[in-house]
């Protein structure tokens, strides 16, 4: 019995101090894994494997970013984001609630290239605070929403949350995001 406790608690202490790791196929051929690091900590929001999987990325110390990743399967029977234009109509759509509430009167996306794929990004101020010095803990003056083209068969919707579009921290956030496409051809 004590040696079973033992192992429970040794069990228990490699859990705690792992890293959680998550992975997800969005098709038969595409297999993505994300996980915590030193600096951020990955939690999923919703998944279905060979459907979608959406998760959140925060940062594990100070709060200087909100990231949510938006990973679908988007293979020849679903053809949601199978061009530039789907992709492109798809983000307006979801973007269209953030009119009203910004400093920008017109949302318009940024084409992007991306190991040889297609997307598009936005930037969108929150109005109510522009002025405010500084900006509390957990709001963010923001929001950089976007769609890249991962593979034939998949695609990634993001917004990050952040008060500071040029930081390095904001270039290496969306490196790491452009990190998940495959090459086109590969």
């Amino acid at each position: 019995m004590r040696a079973i406790l033992i192992s429970l608690f040794y069990g228990l202490l490699m859990v705690l101090g792992r890293a959680e790791t998550v992975s997800f196929n969005l098709s038969m051929k595409d297999r993505y894994t994300l996980e915590d690091t030193e600096k951020w900590t990955v939690t999923v929001d919703s998944r279905c494997d060979l459907r979608f999987a959406f998760l959140k990325i925060k940062p594990k110390a100070e709060k200087t970013f909100d990231l949510m990743l938006y990973f679908y399967c988007d293979t020849k029977d679903l053809s949601r984001f199978d061009t530039p234009k789907k992709m492109k109509k798809a983000l307006v759509g979801t973007s269209a609630v953030y009119l009203g509430h910004t400093v920008e009167k017109e949302i318009i996306f940024e084409p992007l290239t991306n190991k040889g794929w297609y997307g598009f990004k936005t930037r969108i101020t929150d109005p109510s605070l522009v002025n405010v010095k500084p900006i509390p803990t957990g709001q963010f003056l923001y929001i950089i929403r976007g769609m890249i083209r991962l593979s034939k068969d998949s695609a990634l919707g993001f917004s990050l949350m952040t008060n500071d579009t040029e930081s390095s921290e904001t270039a290496e956030i969306l490196k790491y995001i452009y990190g998940f496409a495959k090459e086109k051809g590969s």
